[in-house]
């Protein structure tokens, strides 16, 4: 059987202190040191802190008569402490430092260090070794509310892994437009563009968005084009019916059906469960309902438009108006004004009326003259027909191509 001994020893050229050494005597004869540290003072103070007395030590004859008549039953309590003790102290010298600093991970030592997303694949970044420590630098910042893993592995093969999650600070994204803004659209409708407050989180953002028929309360199966369409600050999404099956006769049409049918009542849905990048949900679901009447089959015709011309010197706004709805985005790109000298006009561009109504503010008072307003030909009406062609073609009555150019519109200020 295995018995367990003890000794003491005291300094050297110092106050003698007691000092517990702990042997283990196996059945081969061979004794073999567990642990060696002063310890006598932890192991009797823990003792006592059990049975409710405090012997001091106050010498090694103190302590060396102690030893020699210990009752390793008796003082079992204070053996525990002084055991739990040298756990902990073994525990904090040997694991390297590693923790998450604002932007960085940082470990001391030398050795190798990897950061991920809890399960996922190692992030990319800059990883130096300075004054004895391992920094890492993601090449993206780390993202709110996401959880992430550390994991350093010492040169002298020693493992460490801490895990963190920072903190959501961004408020709550909310969508702030939605356009067409009207509630009338045509059947062979094709684009929708959302305005959020904050970016959102891209990808996989289709399960966010449900087209549903409000007369059967069905969803429409695969009604959108899955491609995302970010505005440079990731605010404003362009969101594609499947043109495969609004235009008639091509294969998705065929097999699947338009996405809407005339003279039907919908809706289309934005999930409060869609995250913005920083991490935090959309503060409310976003609902547009709208009809639907025929499809629009002509193209957008300039002739028609209304002119509301300002007054010389003044900067009130120069108002077109069009019998149709024509495409919010395009109303910013396709239509600018030119001045007396055929120079492009300074200004602000404002679309109202459920984008029947184009408004332009000029930077400067008008001068008196002629001016001119380009539409350029790709300008489209809400079905995609544009000033050349319409959207759906009749390939087997094709007509010749026309040389796509602009049109220009003069306006006379007085």
């Amino acid at each position: 059987m295995a018995r367990w001994k003890t000794t003491t020893f005291g300094g050297i050229g110092k106050p003698k202190t007691a000092a517990l050494i702990l042997t283990h005597r196996a059945e081969t004869g061979k004794n073999r040191r567990i642990i060696a540290l002063p310890a006598m003072v932890l192991f009797h103070f823990g003792d006592a802190v059990f049975r409710g007395t405090l012997p001091w030590i106050t010498s090694e004859k103190t302590c060396r008569n102690r030893v020699r008549t210990f009752d390793w039953g008796m003082h079992r309590p204070g053996l525990i402490v002084l055991l739990f003790a040298l756990w902990a102290m073994g525990c904090c010298l040997s694991r390297p430092s590693l923790r998450f600093e604002a932007d960085v991970v940082v470990a001391t030592g030398s050795g190798q260090l990897m950061v991920r997303p809890k399960g996922g694949e190692p992030l990319l970044g800059e990883i130096k070794s300075v004054s004895g420590r391992v920094q890492f630098t993601p090449q993206f910042p780390f993202l709110a509310g996401q959880i992430y893993e550390a994991v350093f592995t010492h040169s002298n093969g020693q493992r460490s892994s801490i895990e963190h999650t920072f903190a959501i600070r961004a408020s709550a994204p909310r969508v702030t437009a939605a356009y067409p803004s009207g509630d009338a659209l045509p059947a062979n409708h094709l684009k929708f563009y959302f305005h959020f407050t904050e970016p959102m989180r891209r990808g996989k953002i289709f399960q966010h968005f449900q087209l549903t028929n409000l007369a059967t309360g069905k969803p429409i199966a695969e009604p959108f084009r899955e491609t995302e369409l970010w505005s440079a600050d990731g605010k404003r999404l362009t969101l594609w019916l499947h043109p495969g099956r609004q235009k008639t006769g091509v294969n998705l049409n065929l097999d699947l059906g338009p996405v809407l049918e005339p003279r039907q009542h919908y809706a289309l849905e934005v999930s409060k469960n869609w995250n913005s990048e920083a991490g935090v949900p959309l503060k409310n679901s976003f609902r547009k309902s709208f009809t639907t009447t025929a499809a629009d089959r002509e193209q957008p015709n300039p002739d028609l438009w209304k002119f509301t011309p300002p007054k010389a010197n003044t900067r009130a706004p120069l108002i077109v108006r069009f019998p149709r709805p024509l495409d919010w985005a395009l109303l910013h790109t396709m239509l600018t004004v030119l001045d007396t000298r055929d120079q492009l006009l300074a200004g602000k561009i404002e679309v109202t009326r459920n984008e029947t109504q184009w408004r332009f503010t000029p930077a400067r008072p008008w001068a008196t003259g002629d001016y001119r307003l380009k539409v350029d030909w790709e300008l489209e009406d809400l079905a995609g027909n544009n000033l050349e062609r319409l959207f759906e073609v009749n390939l087997e009555n094709p007509t010749e191509p026309a040389l796509a150019r602009p049109r220009y519109l003069k306006i006379n200020i007085k």
